[in-house]
């Protein structure tokens, strides 16, 4: 069980956060400046964080995330930046922080996927492994990296086990948006994918190989 710091100073936002985390069955904790967080990590420390830029007295997320990053003990911490700030002020610095970002408003399964994208990438979460394909959608194709179950190791065996899983959204991230006339329409780190929109899935490796 995943134990999540909230950084948030709405208290109404995290109270939104906290709910739809223990719902997927995380355990959280909440905080509403830096220095209240940096206790937090202190005391018990957490798998992963979710942070607001705008905090309790004028603080910046920015400066705990900095912190964070530079203390040896938590450099790695698994992080997501819940902001209302527009992604172009935002996802350079981000990424320069190995943090992924979601903006406001957001839905449940927007940051449920986000929080499991930054686990897995810090490697916090065993039994996944990343797999490129290329996705089918009618009028479009997206080509990315999905996170696919590692004991399975047949790509139509963990393809159907991630479209079983009750997730409307998959994630995608590295991702690229094609029309059917070969024009790139999205090209994102980070892209959710209605399942029942995908028609087919390949491995990128057999998409080459048919193409070929």
């Amino acid at each position: 069980m995943l134990k999540v710091l909230i950084v948030e100073d709405d208290r109404n936002v995290a109270a939104l956060v906290r709910h739809l985390l223990e719902e997927e069955g995380f355990v959280s904790s909440f905080s509403v400046d830096i220095e209240g967080a940096w206790g937090s990590l202190g005391d018990e420390p957490p798998d992963a964080a979710i942070v607001d830029l705008g905090l309790l007295g004028g603080d910046s997320g920015w400066d705990l995330i900095e912190r964070i990053r530079k203390d040896e003990k938590y450099s790695t911490l698994p992080i997501v930046i819940l902001t209302a700030s527009p992604p172009d002020e935002v996802l350079d610095r981000a990424r320069a922080l190995n943090c992924e970002y979601l903006g406001k408003p957001f839905s449940a399964p927007a940051l449920l996927d986000r929080l499991q994208l930054a686990v897995r990438a810090a490697g916090r979460a065993p039994g996944q492994r990343m797999e490129q394909v290329v996705l089918v959608m009618g009028e479009h194709r997206v080509e990315g990296e999905v996170h696919l179950p590692e004991e399975l190791t047949r790509f139509s065996d963990a393809w159907e086990a991630v479209m079983r899983d009750p997730r409307e959204f998959l994630p995608v991230t590295n991702a690229k948006m094609y029309a059917n006339d070969g024009q790139m329409v999205v090209n994102a780190a980070f892209l959710q994918v209605r399942k029942k929109d995908v028609r087919a899935a390949l491995t990128a490796d057999s998409s080459r190989a048919l193409e070929a």
